[in-house]
């Protein structure tokens, strides 16, 4: 039911295969990322400990977003929300994922990009894309979703976290090729068999949550980034 999506994404990177923007993006998110897990690292936090750093006393509920209003950037229009799971429910050892969304051209409503599963740790693990009941989203293809990123997706807000808003932009730019596999990944099990898309016995069915997904290791990802940048001369 599902597209497992591996090969050639950390390659590409490497010999800086992609559209000049998101080499330009990347490069740029790489210092970021880095500087982002150095400041967590310092005071012995993650991502998720960092996300939910208010709410300690108060516990936050699983399955439910978080934020409850979802983190809405006024400028770029883009979205996230996070989804903790019951610990009693986790598989594969997941702590929840993230959600993260563009708003939809010409109308009212978001576009999901990609979710991002993390471990208990607070590691990106997995990549996926899901079906459009899973989000209420309004389906966007891939090609205009690609055409809008990584640029596109920014998160510039103080509340719940500004460094999580900066992180989930720097992975963005940082896991292009792999946003780009999972999307066409996902249209083409969107695609019927007369070639209509979206095709509605995919869309309207509630037994297929996740359409595409990958496995994602965030070291590798920045190895290879780290790799290109020399290989550019940069510092």
């Amino acid at each position: 039911g599902r597209m497992i999506v591996r090969g050639t994404m950390l390659d590409r990177i490497i010999a800086g295969d992609m559209p000049d923007g998101w080499v330009d993006a990347g490069l740029a998110a790489l210092d970021e990322w880095i500087a982002i897990h150095e400041a967590l690292a310092n005071d012995g936090q993650n991502v998720l400990t960092e996300l939910f750093r208010d709410h300690q006393e108060t516990g936050f509920g699983y399955w439910e977003h978080f934020p409850a209003d979802d983190a809405h950037d006024p400028r770029s229009g883009a979205r996230f929300y996070y989804h903790a799971h019951d610990p009693s429910e986790w598989s594969r050892q997941e702590h929840g994922h993230f959600h993260l969304f563009l708003p939809s051209e010409n109308e009212a409503g978001f576009s999901h990009v990609v979710a991002i599963s993390m471990s208990p740790e607070g590691l990106p693990q997995r990549l996926f894309t899901t079906n459009e009941w899973v989000t209420g989203e309004r389906l966007a293809p891939a090609a205009e979703l690609l055409d809008r990123l990584p640029e596109g997706f920014e998160i510039n807000r103080a509340r719940p976290s500004w460094l999580v808003g900066r992180w989930l932009t720097a992975l963005v730019a940082l896991v292009m090729p792999q946003v780009e596999s999972l999307l066409r990944a996902r249209d083409e099990v969107l695609t019927g068999s007369e070639g209509g898309w979206p095709s509605s016995t995919v869309v309207d069915d509630r037994s297929r949550h996740v359409l595409s997904e990958s496995e994602l290791d965030m070291q590798e990802v920045i190895a290879a980034w780290t790799g290109y940048a020399a290989e550019l001369g940069q510092p």
